[in-house]
């Protein structure tokens, strides 16, 4: 009895049933941009788009009646249509959170060569797009370290270094030694200021001062 059921399964079924089982967006789509074929996964996702879903059949631009999402994708799929392959990477709000999508948008040719659609995988990138953000983030506070140690540390440490040579080493009780350390004191709690900043800063990032 399986066999049978079996045979009764067209080629055409088999692959909507193996499309329909990958969890990425997939689709197709004429030179008309009418979807040829698409599954469970392009429905859901487009839906976050126009709320609606499209299926086969259907203009897969929904018909220029969402403005926002016409400008996202008419471009994507001339420019498929003109024999270009390439990928783009789209950003969708998903219950309140950004969500983003890498789609690839690749011509089919026919056996003479000509373009007959556009076949589209798109893979959900939000994770990676976070943690790049999240590295970004980290970039720009490092460079701020950098500014605060190359920068701001110099001057207090140079009132140090100049403050010690007028020491008098050889009378403790010389009057000028009280200014000296006195000088001393006040750069160092510049010093402990700058070091607090770069602590806060690094902690902000989650980097380890």
């Amino acid at each position: 009895m399986v066999a049978n059921r079996d045979k009764r399964i067209t080629s055409e079924g088999y692959l909507k049933l193996l499309i329909n089982h990958i969890d990425s967006p997939i689709w197709m789509v004429d030179t008309e941009c009418t979807i040829i074929e698409c599954n469970h996964a392009f429905k859901n996702w487009v839906f976050h788009f126009i709320g609606t879903e499209l299926g086969k059949g259907d203009n897969v631009l929904f018909n220029g009646r969402n403005k926002l999402y016409l400008e996202k994708f008419e471009m994507c799929y001339q420019l498929a249509l003109k024999g270009k392959e390439f990928s783009s990477v789209e950003d969708v709000l998903i219950n309140n959170e950004t969500h983003y999508t890498s789609v690839i948008f690749h011509p089919v040719f026919d056996a003479d060569k000509a373009i007959v659609g556009v076949a589209c995988f798109a893979r959900d990138i939000t994770e990676h797009r976070k943690h790049l953000y999240k590295i970004e983030a980290q970039n720009t506070a490092l460079r701020e370290i950098a500014f605060i140690e190359s920068h701001k540390v110099r001057s207090p440490v140079a009132k140090i270094l100049g403050l010690e040579q007028l020491f008098n080493y050889d009378d403790p009780a010389d009057p000028i030694n009280r200014d000296v350390l006195d000088g001393i004191a006040q750069s160092t709690k510049e010093l402990d200021l700058i070091i607090r900043e770069v602590v806060r800063k690094t902690g902000d990032i989650g980097l380890q001062p």
